[in-house]
């Protein structure tokens, strides 16, 4: 059946929230919850408690990794473990809506094509009270590309319109295990498990239904200290195959990341891979000639002790 995946670090009541909405999910559906717990002492204490106390507690097998491992990482070791057929993705600030598991456990069984790794749907947008905002949540679908009918799509056409949540899916334990890890993941590991999907040919099957809330956070715990690791989505996006007739829709989406790469390149003193980034096509001539475009070329030209003060919260 179903292992449900559920890494956490220092939200002890926002993972009581999203073990509530995995208790309203079919129970016969799950084998297992596996969560990996990156918490310090005192919350990891907080969530021990929560667990035992839930309904769910005889289902959960919960590891506390010490010492932590990257939020990335933890979900990676937490696929490993996992017995189930399939494996369902929840991060603790998020949360399923009623009869999810159902939903697309039923779209998986009864898929007639080979050719098929993933199932989603659409996700709602929640503050981080956990109240839901319903026209930001049409809007993200429609810039997604998630406002329309259920239909089934290559992975590469996902990707292009970013389609693919961070979680909220149900894919094939199998096929998770084999593509989860890339050499340079980062914390943007989901996105690079995307691209290596679209590149080994998959497809991915969209649900037109409601499947889980995402939380929106005033502060990102995935992008505290070193931050989002947009240089690695960067290079994610350049490897992403597409077919000829898409080449001008993936430079857009490479177009995305490539400002921000040179300098998260610059900061982490990978001078060669700014360098190349900064005259790739990433960067349009335009781009090069603006002021921010000077700026980042006088800094590929000096050494980091004139600037890298400027970058300390970059």
């Amino acid at each position: 059946m179903i292992s449900v995946l559920i890494p956490t670090y220092r939200r002890p009541e926002q993972l009581r929230e999203a073990l509530q909405s995995v208790e309203m999910q079919e129970r016969a559906l799950i084998s297992e919850i596996l969560i990996g717990d990156n918490s310090d002492d005192a919350n990891a204490g907080l969530n021990h408690k929560i667990i035992a106390d839930s309904p769910l507690h005889g289902l959960i097998e919960l590891r506390r990794n010490v010492p932590p491992l990257g939020s990335y990482p933890n979900q990676c070791a937490l696929g490993s473990r996992a017995k189930g057929e399939f494996v369902a993705l929840l991060h603790d600030d998020d949360a399923y809506c009623e009869g999810a598991l159902a939903r697309l456990y039923g779209c998986a069984i009864s898929d007639t094509d080979s050719r098929v790794a993933v199932w989603f749907g659409r996700n709602l947008i929640m503050d981080e009270h956990g109240v839901v905002d319903i026209e930001r949540s049409h809007r993200d679908m429609a810039y997604y590309g998630k406002g329309g009918a259920s239909e089934v799509r290559p992975m590469w056409e996902w990707n292009l319109t970013q389609a693919l949540p961070p979680n909220g899916w149900l894919m094939r334990a199998d096929v998770y295990r084999s593509f989860m890890r890339g050499p340079r993941d980062g914390n943007v590991g989901d996105w690079g498990l995307w691209v290596r999907l679209a590149n080994a040919g998959y497809w991915g099957r969209f649900i037109a239904e409601d499947i889980f809330a995402y939380r929106s956070q005033p502060v990102s715990l995935t992008s505290t200290g070193r931050g989002i690791d947009c240089h690695l989505a960067y290079e994610a996006a350049r490897e992403l195959r597409v077919p000829r007739e898409a080449a001008s829709k993936k430079l857009a989406l490479v177009r995305k990341f490539a400002k921000v790469a040179v300098t998260r390149y610059l900061r982490d003193g990978e001078r060669g891979r700014a360098v190349a980034a900064y005259f790739s096509d990433g960067w349009s001539l335009s781009d090069r000639a603006s002021l921010r475009g000077l700026l980042t070329l006088a800094m590929l030209l000096t050494p980091s002790i004139c600037w890298r003060w400027a970058l300390r919260s970059k």
